[in-house]
């Protein structure tokens, strides 16, 4: 979905959000996002990071995004990390942020919901159903 909207919208930028866990991993995948940082929040910007084949900063910038930032963020880096990644994409016409924890602080202008056929929700997502304007489903 980000990505089809990336495409219309020329000149816009995107933000993915990874909300590090403890323990067993929400979506059963080893993705190696969730490996221990030393700080509350890192900002990935380096070009081999972002493009690397298979993850969505790729999908993002083949789609034709101006900026695409990664950030990693514990739980309770989270509020300071979106401030401090979202002040460093002021050119940006618009920003796309790919993530549902991103909505407990930050209020868009528009916040869709794209959940795919037959998946369970995380519970970042089921918390922030109400935040939500559209929901849409997903065929795989």
């Amino acid at each position: 979905m980000a990505e089809n909207l990336l495409h219309q919208l020329k000149g816009w930028s995107a933000l993915k959000v990874t909300v590090l866990h403890h323990g067993a991993c929400p979506i059963n995948r080893d993705c190696g996002a969730c490996e221990n940082l030393n700080s509350k929040f890192l900002i990935v910007s380096d070009k081999r990071t972002i493009e690397e084949e298979g993850k969505d900063t790729q999908r993002f910038k083949k789609a034709g995004a101006k900026q695409v930032l990664w950030l990693k963020a514990k739980p309770e880096g989270l509020r300071s990390g979106l401030k401090q990644a979202l002040s460093k994409m002021k050119e940006a016409k618009g920003i796309i942020v790919e993530s549902t924890s991103a909505l407990k602080y930050l209020k868009p202008d528009l916040a869709i919901f794209v959940k795919k056929e037959n998946s369970a929700s995380k519970p970042s997502a089921r918390e922030i159903l109400n935040k939500v304007d559209i929901m849409l489903n997903e065929w795989i």
